[in-house]
C-alpha cells in the first residue's frame, strides 16, 4: 500500500485506537509500503479526524475567567491542552 494513502487514512481516523493501529502500520517493513508517485489524494473535509467526544464548541461561547483564580488557571491549562491536542492531530 502507498505510504501517502496510509498516512492520510491515519490522519483522518477519528477513533483513537484505530488511529494508533494505522500509525503503527506506517512502520511496516519497507518492502510492504511504497512511496506513492501519483498525485496526492484530495484532502477530506474533516481533516484531521476528531473523536465524537468531547463536543467541540466555538471558543467565543466559552466564558472568560481570570487567571488569578483557581478556576481561571484550570481554564487556561484546559485551553493549552486543546492547543496541544490540535497540534498533535495536525502532525
Amino acid at each position: 500500500m502507498a505510504l501517502r494513502s496510509l498516512a492520510l487514512q491515519a490522519l483522518c481516523e477519528p477513533d483513537v485506537e484505530q488511529k494508533l493501529a494505522l500509525t503503527l502500520a506506517l512502520q511496516a517493513p519497507p518492502a510492504t509500503v511504497s512511496i506513492a508517485s501519483e498525485a496526492a489524494p484530495p484532502a477530506p473535509a474533516h481533516l484531521p479526524g476528531r473523536p465524537a467526544r468531547p463536543e467541540l464548541i466555538d471558543p467565543a461561547q466559552v466564558p472568560q475567567r481570570s487567571v488569578h483564580t483557581p478556576e481561571g488557571r484550570a481554564a487556561l491549562v484546559h485551553a493549552i491542552c486543546h492547543i496541544e491536542f490540535n497540534a498533535i492531530k495536525m502532525v
